[in-house]
């Protein structure tokens, strides 16, 4: 097996269900769905809903978990979420959320069984250990139908990249808000809630730049303990037309 080939399957695996989550996720469809279930502020929906699998804790402990957003914000949304269903209705509502969205959006996707079959070899041979949000999530039931269970399994695999790639961030001792600069820039900041003034970065991309390899050699070890190098090619192609789908299907 090449690792370079791994890495590079990994990656594109990686990017392609993070895309199709974060289309579910910062859909207005779902913040509606989200205001439909009793929470008046929709990031608040959110947030209770992605951190309820952490069980009912504090924000301060959730604001640790979710890592790149800012603490203060992050909190005070969640103290609003939980207030309306409790941690596990909140994450139970989210998860009846991320299959209808699956359900109706990836219907007429195809390979969904088989990208189905190895998201979830690679789920149950992961570990658990520095990824709670992973742990969590991979302990919800999955839908029976092929789209809505898709979507979730996507759901869960970002999840533990999204752990993986905060685990190699906080090593690095890159800060979160320098973590946006370096991503997206200043403005993809202000949407987690960061205020000006912002740091100045330029020293550290390189540092940037080796989290993110060591985010993707990571995970080509945990996904190589499930899939070989040809399954995972198999995933990231699977993935990448799964996003094309949502995406040729969502409204704008």
């Amino acid at each position: 097996m090449s690792d370079t080939d791994m890495t590079t399957a990994v990656a594109a695996a990686g990017a392609a269900m993070e895309q199709a989550v974060s289309t579910f996720m910062m859909h207005p469809e779902t913040f509606g769905a989200s205001v439909a279930a009793g929470y008046q502020n929709p990031l608040a929906g959110y947030v209770a809903g992605r951190g309820g699998v952490l069980g009912q804790t504090s924000g301060a402990v959730v604001a640790s978990v979710f890592v790149v957003f800012e603490p203060a914000g992050l909190t005070a949304l969640w103290d609003e979420g939980v207030a309306v269903r409790g941690a596990e209705g909140a994450a139970q509502q989210y998860w009846a959320q991320t299959a209808e969205f699956g359900r109706k959006y990836l219907a007429n996707a195809q390979g969904l069984d088989r990208l189905n079959a190895l998201s979830e070899r690679v789920i149950a041979a992961a570990p658990t250990w520095g990824v709670p949000l992973f742990a969590g999530w991979r302990a919800m039931p999955l839908a029976q139908d092929a789209p809505a269970r898709a979507l979730q399994v996507m759901f869960i695999l970002r999840e533990l990249r999204g752990g993986v790639h905060f685990d190699a961030l906080t090593v690095s001792g890159i800060a979160p808000i320098e973590a946006h600069l370096l991503n997206k820039g200043p403005e993809y900041a202000q949407v987690f809630g960061w205020p000006e003034p912002f740091p100045d970065v330029t020293d550290k991309k390189d540092r940037y730049a080796e989290v993110e390899q060591a985010t993707n050699r990571r995970m080509a070890e945990i996904i190589g303990n499930g899939l070989s190098l040809a399954e995972t090619q198999e995933l990231a192609r699977l993935s990448e037309d799964a996003l094309q789908v949502l995406r040729a299907n969502v409204p704008g």
